[in-house]
């Protein structure tokens, strides 16, 4: 799928319930894989219509393991495909993907770069924010993880 820096603008600010038509908005949720499945229309695994019998099998994905690992083309950030815009990125303890498949852990992230920036799910603001930078995303889960290895990895949307 594809997007543009516009239309990922507009999201910035926006909290779940404001993108998601299935209602499935809790603040007790983790929604940063359920924002990007909605931004670039991702139905993989898990939906957010799943969560309620009457919306199944309809919205996006709420995953983030689920989604990295069912992506054809997914690895180590440094290994990214030469076209950046509109790629997925998730970031997390290296140790937690093995065999270029992630775990089900509590501390994974996943956000869109598009021009330079991360757009993402802000699970403490409760809103989309757009860090600046990879660095910047990348710096505030390292200071949010536990660990001295979280790393950057990559997903081409299909």
């Amino acid at each position: 799928m594809s997007t543009t820096l516009t239309a990922l603008q507009a999201y910035v600010g926006k909290p779940i319930s404001g993108i998601c038509s299935n209602g499935f908005a809790a603040s007790s949720q983790n929604h940063c894989a359920h924002f990007v499945s909605h931004a670039l229309g991702i139905k993989l695994g898990m939906l957010c219509g799943d969560m309620a019998f009457k919306t199944k099998k309809t919205g996006a994905s709420i995953r983030c393991d689920e989604l990295y690992n069912r992506l054809p083309q997914r690895g180590k950030w440094e290994n990214k495909p030469a076209m950046t815009d509109g790629l997925l990125i998730f970031v997390l303890s290296a140790k937690n993907v093995v065999n270029n498949l992630m775990a089900p852990v509590p501390q994974k992230h996943v956000g869109i770069h598009y021009g330079g920036m991360v757009f993402n799910f802000s699970n403490s603001q409760s809103k989309v924010v757009a860090d600046n930078s990879v660095e910047a995303f990348h710096s505030k889960f390292r200071s949010a993880y536990a660990g001295n290895d979280i790393s950057l990895y990559f997903g081409v949307v299909p």
